[in-house]
């Protein structure tokens, strides 16, 4: 009988499923490499990313703390993150060529089939297979599909974000077909011999190995880079000690970032849209942007992760429009209620509109005297005095006017509030900043002063007070632990929205085994600043801040 009118054979269902596993871990390689490639030249958010960025919001403030406790910090935490989610990439690609490799099993493998690395047959799952899992992704991760890490407009990047999904899962698809193929042997292959039947076999899995290591190669290098421009050398940088300055410089300003690796926004093509419950939406291009009238003011950032003492903190000089200049232009309706902004790494928080009129809120677009850094949120940011630096979005790309039956708002005790994405998670609801003050020198370490104090020796207590957008008008200092207080000389004062230098000399008169210095404010409305403490989890840090010292003969 003509070989070729054989039976129909199949591969055994175990050797099926062994070569659709590793066929299955090898295109999940190429799958992440070509999320990789795509992230890296063109700025296209993964998926990994948007999952991060969308499920963040769900989380409790306790189980988010606790994870951050346990891994070591907020970088430690990104890096297992990142881990976790590679792996279960993989994982999943795997478990998709174990159901690659059954489902070949079942069609069976007859000798008719032409001999190709891509079974005709396979297509008939691949296909509606990656369709699926990216129409899946599609509907998962539809508020984060407008993240593009250049900056492209939001209806521009969603587009470009499921093109690079589909294309990376489609990667994915066809690798576990390709890999099925060079790890299996086509039942109508030519077999004159056992022998050379065996050693096609092995070349076939020699080149599926080197193929995979290549890509693997190539994801190496691409990850290795993607640390070296990531967040992890910065993020959570502090701002504090000996040294402060009324102007904190770019490179010392402090830095929290929910971003693997920041946003590198294209001037050229990023916009600003001012869009939702107006009577003419608008956009503006950056060009556009700085043509307008602009101001310069000094304003201070807080970070709600801020401990009393602690160096969340920066004060710089930023310019750019006033928000209420370009919201006039645009005419909000009558029943508008509050704003929502948007940012180029898929960012959103939400303003009352009164917060949102008031001429300190910027659109800006410098700091200190040059262009914004990129880590800063380069070409255009927010700042709004008086909240938390946590509302203030970076690489800002669009304002949406809500109305006040918007889904999106509730009122509640401190007014109206809307999303947000630390406020979903339960950060605040009070977004204003309290007034506090610090100690910074003399020089802290181990929990008090460094250098014990010496009888008769003059000492030179330096620090900062901020009162939010109040202002401050007064700072006490007590050297008794609190007994008593006497005002101190604010050398540098602020602004109503930006934080005040004090000094104070004290001359010590006699030893001490302990002293414990405190600090206080008092804002420029009269309100002094508030003396029980609250751990900044979740509505921000109150308490003053103290430290202990000795005194020495």
């Amino acid at each position: 009988m003509n070989d070729r009118t054989a039976a129909p054979s199949r591969l055994p269902l175990w050797k099926s499923l062994l070569a659709g596993t590793f066929a299955g871990g090898l295109g999940g390689v190429v799958m992440l490499t070509v999320m990789a490639f795509l992230r890296l030249f063109f700025h296209v958010a993964t998926p990994t990313e948007m999952i991060f960025d969308r499920a963040f919001p769900f989380l409790t403030v306790k189980f988010f703390i606790d994870s951050l406790v346990k891994a070591g910090g907020y970088s430690q935490l990104k890096l297992q993150g990142v881990f976790g989610a590679l792996s279960g990439q993989l994982g999943a690609a795997g478990f998709g060529g174990i159901v690659y490799g059954a489902f070949l099993w079942w069609r069976g493998r007859s000798q008719e089939t032409p001999r190709t690395l891509f079974d005709r047959r396979g297509w008939r799952l691949i296909g509606p297979g990656v369709l699926g899992v990216w129409a899946l992704f599609v509907v998962l991760l539809w508020p984060q599909l407008l993240t593009s890490y250049n900056g492209l407009p939001p209806a521009a990047a969603t587009v470009v974000t499921m093109l690079g999904m589909l294309a990376s899962f489609g990667a994915c698809g066809v690798g576990i077909m390709f890999f099925y193929g060079l790890l299996t042997v086509p039942a109508n292959a030519p077999q004159p011999s056992e022998g050379s039947a065996s050693t096609g076999l092995t070349r076939r899995r020699f080149l599926a190995g080197g193929i995979g290591a290549l890509a693997a190669v190539a994801l190496g290098g691409m990850l290795r880079r993607f640390f070296e421009i990531g967040t992890f050398k910065y993020d959570g940088t502090q701002y504090g000690g000996a040294g402060v300055q009324k102007i904190t410089p770019n490179d010392q300003f402090y830095q929290v970032t929910k971003n693997l690796v920041d946003p590198d926004v294209a001037r050229d093509i990023w916009r600003f849209d001012i869009v939702g419950n107006v009577e003419n939406p608008r956009t503006w291009t950056f060009h556009e942007l700085t043509a307008l009238p602009a101001v310069e003011q000094d304003t201070t950032l807080q970070c709600i992760s801020y401990g009393i003492g602690s160096g969340l903190i920066s004060n710089a000089s930023w310019k750019g429009v006033p928000l209420p200049a370009l919201l006039a232009s645009v005419r909000p309706k009558a029943d508008c209620a509050a704003v929502l902004f948007h940012a180029a790494d898929g960012f959103f928080e939400t303003f009352p509109l009164t917060k949102a009129n008031e001429m300190t809120t910027l659109v800006a677009y410098g700091m200190n005297g040059a262009p914004l850094p990129p880590r800063h949120g380069f070409p255009v940011r927010m700042i709004v005095p008086g909240v938390y630096g946590e509302r203030m979005p970076k690489w800002v790309t669009r304002l949406e006017f809500l109305s006040k039956d918007d889904p999106r708002l509730k009122i509640n005790r401190h007014g109206i509030e809307g999303v947000g994405f630390y406020t979903e998670q339960g950060w605040g609801p009070n977004i204003f900043v309290p007034t506090t003050s610090r100690i910074d020198a003399p020089a802290v370490g181990g929990g008090g002063f460094a250098e014990p104090f010496k009888v008769g020796r003059i000492v030179e207590f330096r620090g900062m007070a901020f009162g939010g957008d109040k202002g401050i008008s007064k700072v006490e200092l007590s050297v008794d632990g609190g007994q008593t207080y006497e005002p101190v000389e604010i050398h540098q004062p602020g602004t109503k929205i930006s934080w005040s230098l004090w000094r104070h000399e004290w001359t010590p008169t006699q030893p001490a085994q302990e002293i414990r210095v405190f600090v206080r404010a008092v804002n420029g409305e009269g309100d002094r600043q508030i003396e029980p403490f609250r751990d900044q989890v979740p509505h921000g840090a109150l308490g003053l801040h103290w430290v202990s010292g000795r005194v020495e003969a």
